[in-house]
Parts: C-alpha cells; sequence; structure tokens
C-alpha cells in the first residue's frame, strides 16, 4: 500500500541513489550540488515536507515547499522521484492535485522553475493546473533553458477573469 507521511533525513539517504535520470539532470543544471545534499536540505527548510512510501517502506517520491520569507503565502514547490514512482503512477496521478490543493491551504501562490528536458514532470505539471509563465533561456548552475511555472490560488471572489 503506498501512503504518504511527513518526511525524514533517513528518507533522502535512502532516495539520493534512486533518483530518476531526468532529476538528477534537473539538479546538476539548476544546482550544481550532489543529490543527498539537495534532498537533505529541501527536507530541513521545507514547510511541509512529504515523502511518498510505496510497499516496500522506501520513499519513491519526496515533495515540499519552501517559504518564501520576504512573502507571506509564497512557497517553491519541489519534488524529486525514483523511477520505482512509475510503477504507481494511477496511485499517484490519482491523489496529486489533492496535495497540491493541501499544500495551497497554506501557500496561496506555488511556483518554481523546471529543466526544459523533463517532459514528464512537465506534463504533470499540466495535469496539476500549473501555469507556465515564463521561459528562461540561462538559468542555474549550467545556463540551461528552465521554465517558471506557478499555480494561485483564488478566494473564491474573484470573477472568471481572476478580478475582484
Amino acid at each position: 500500500m503506498i501512503c504518504v507521511r511527513p518526511s525524514i533525513l533517513d528518507d533522502a539517504k535512502s532516495l539520493a541513489p534512486r533518483l530518476r535520470t531526468a532529476d538528477l539532470r534537473e539538479i546538476e543544471a539548476c544546482l550544481g550540488k550532489h543529490p543527498l545534499i539537495v534532498l537533505e536540505q529541501g527536507i530541513e527548510i521545507s514547510n511541509p515536507c512529504y515523502t511518498i512510501v510505496g510497499e516496500e517502506s522506501a520513499p519513491l517520491a519526496i515533495f515540499g515547499v519552501v517559504p518564501d520569507t520576504a512573502n507571506p503565502g509564497v512557497g517553491r514547490v519541489w519534488m524529486l522521484a525514483s523511477t520505482e514512482l512509475l510503477r504507481h503512477r494511477f496511485w499517484f496521478l490519482r491523489n496529486s492535485r489533492k496535495w497540491v490543493e493541501l499544500l495551497q491551504q497554506q501557500y496561496k501562490v506555488l511556483w518554481n522553475f523546471i529543466d526544459a528536458r523533463n517532459e514528464v514532470h512537465i506534463e504533470w505539471l499540466r495535469w496539476c493546473n500549473f501555469n507556465f509563465i515564463n521561459r528562461v533561456e540561462e538559468h542555474g548552475h549550467e545556463r540551461r533553458p528552465f521554465y517558471e511555472f506557478e499555480k494561485v490560488a483564488y478566494s473564491g471572489r474573484e470573477n472568471e477573469k481572476g478580478e475582484m
């Protein structure tokens, strides 16, 4: 059975050597750091941070939101996953939007950058109704093309055009 629970630092040690190739390329392109360091830092500074755990109790993915200290209600959403998550893709897709909605109870704006080569995550972001707002041709450590994306939670008082 698949479950989602709060992340612990040991999750980073388990997931880092099993990350998808696309995620490894994105970490290198954006940050130029070792995946274990990126995962540990992500767990430490995110609020909240969750781990998707498979039947074998091994982490399938870790996701969270890094709060923007200068802008309350704004957070940098992120997720890194193993190839094993693909075996549970139907569960993942059925539950993804619910988790994004839960994150948006705490953050009105979720945003980040994604490597333009990471096609699987780009399609997933579209599935979760994120908007792609900008293409940056030279982003991160390797100065590669990345997309900036966001999802804004509306209070329900705006009309269809997003106006008050």
